[in-house]
């Protein structure tokens, strides 16, 4: 009895694993399939004369360190400065980060500048919601407090806007620093695979989990399904299967170029806060079910499989090695006893994507791979998967305890050091603030 349960249970889970992975892989690769994809994901050879008008919503809390040189540098944006409008969206209290994008405005002459005061309780979708009621115009996007945005990204919108039929454009999104921390060269792997290649995928099948900024929208198709969920952890994904249910039509834009910059966390401590934070609002979704009311079963199964994957993966991670004894030790049929060596057999293939994958990073964006950094992708893999299954089994946790409150990751500009050696641009020295500097305060409605 006890040797049927163990071939049943090695053979159902092995071929759930096999699916799982073998979807995933072929979503990660989904770009190189053919030259024509990869042609279709960029930029416009040329760019229309400008059209639209943008608003940039920029949420910031305690980034008086970053949020001036981030200003500076989307003031630099090649497209005419009365077409768009720059909110920082700070809370009452956060009188440091008001002051450095007040300086930052004067300092670099940044007329389009507002900042909006949220008052009460701090959240990011609640700054999002009040940045989106105080919006001018017709495209609205979102970046973090420390991203290093293309001067172009605007013109490149606006032309794809212009050219196509889309609703929700997604642009590239690159963490930069992969040779910050032991985990890094993974942690910038996930999102190089994740925005130039999976999300393609996504927007093909018109179910979306949306990432957290460079995403361009109409305002009005925000404010027609509620704008962001302010009790989600995870807004960007849940706003994407919303404006799937709604037939919304997405396109996705990656130009190695004109991707916007972003840093790895801090420390090890602080990627798991970051992915415990970002599973747990997936576990969010999946209780709030909005997505099994997608209109086909294909893309009920293919928002599933990405709203489970990190919980399932954790499993897999831990069983592992149960996995693999119970191949060796336990005579089960040939097939079955195979197939409980899977897990081993796809973490191989996971670590060879990988490899490449570092490889074309580096090629994307002009950086050197020094050969240490793929010895250490190498002595890292195993390390870095139980890094993930930390963070899963942690959101578990915490979605069953009810603990629900925003972990934040601090920003150091670490990403700004550049390819090049190129030095950050320190943050302005301020005055000891004790009260905010006079702008312009709103009611989260």
């Amino acid at each position: 009895m006890l040797h049927s349960a163990l071939t049943a249970f090695v053979l159902v889970t092995a071929i759930i694993l096999l699916a799982q992975s073998v979807t995933s892989l072929m979503q990660t690769l989904y770009i190189w399939d053919t030259p024509e994809r990869i042609r279709a994901a960029g930029r416009p050879k040329r760019y229309l004369p400008p059209k639209h008008g943008f608003t940039v919503l920029l949420p910031a809390r305690h980034e008086a360190e970053v949020i001036g040189e981030t200003l500076r540098r989307l003031g630099e944006a090649q497209y005419p400065r009365e077409l768009v409008e720059l909110l920082v969206i700070c809370t009452a209290d956060d009188y440091a980060t008001i002051a450095a994008a007040e300086d930052a405005k004067g300092r670099h002459g940044l007329e389009q500048v507002r900042v909006v005061v949220l008052q009460g309780e701090p959240g990011k979708s609640r700054a999002m919601n009040l940045g989106l009621a105080e919006a001018r115009f017709e495209l609205v996007t979102i970046f973090d407090s420390e991203d290093d945005v293309s001067p172009e990204i605007f013109s490149i919108v606006d032309t794809i806007y212009q050219q196509r039929t889309v609703d929700v454009l997604q642009c590239g999104v690159q963490l930069m620093d992969h040779d910050s921390h032991w985990f890094s060269g993974h942690n910038v792997l996930e999102y190089f695979f994740w925005f130039k290649s999976r999300m393609h995928y996504f927007a093909k099948e018109g179910a979306v989990p949306l990432g957290g900024n460079t995403v361009f929208f109409r305002a009005e198709d925000l404010r027609e399904v509620g704008g962001w969920d302010e009790h989600g952890l995870t807004e960007d994904a849940d706003l994407g299967i919303r404006l799937s249910l709604a037939g919304r039509r997405f396109e996705v834009m990656y130009d190695a170029q004109h991707v916007t910059r972003e840093e790895v966390p801090h420390s090890t401590g602080a990627f798991v806060k970051q992915r415990t934070r970002w599973n747990q609002g997936f576990l969010q979704i999946l209780r709030k079910g909005e997505w099994l009311k997608l209109p086909s079963a294909r893309k009920v199964v293919l928002i599933g499989s990405v709203l489970i994957a990190p919980s399932f993966m954790a499993v897999v991670i831990a069983s592992a090695p149960l996995f693999i004894i119970i191949g060796a030790t336990t005579k089960l049929p040939v097939l079955v006893s195979l197939l409980s060596f899977a897990p081993l057999l796809l973490a191989v293939v996971m670590l060879l994507t990988s490899i490449v994958g570092l490889y074309e990073f580096g090629r994307d964006q002009g950086i050197r791979i020094s050969p240490f950094r793929y010895l250490l992708l190498v002595l890292s893999f195993i390390p870095y998967q139980g890094l993930l299954m930390v963070s899963a089994v942690r959101a578990m946790t915490r979605e069953l305890a009810g603990s629900r409150g925003w972990e934040k990751t601090v920003h150091t500009g670490q990403h700004r050091l550049g390819a090049q050696g190129a030095q950050p641009v320190p943050a302005p020295v301020l005055a000891p603030v004790t009260s905010p500097v006079p702008v312009m305060i709103a009611e989260a409605s």
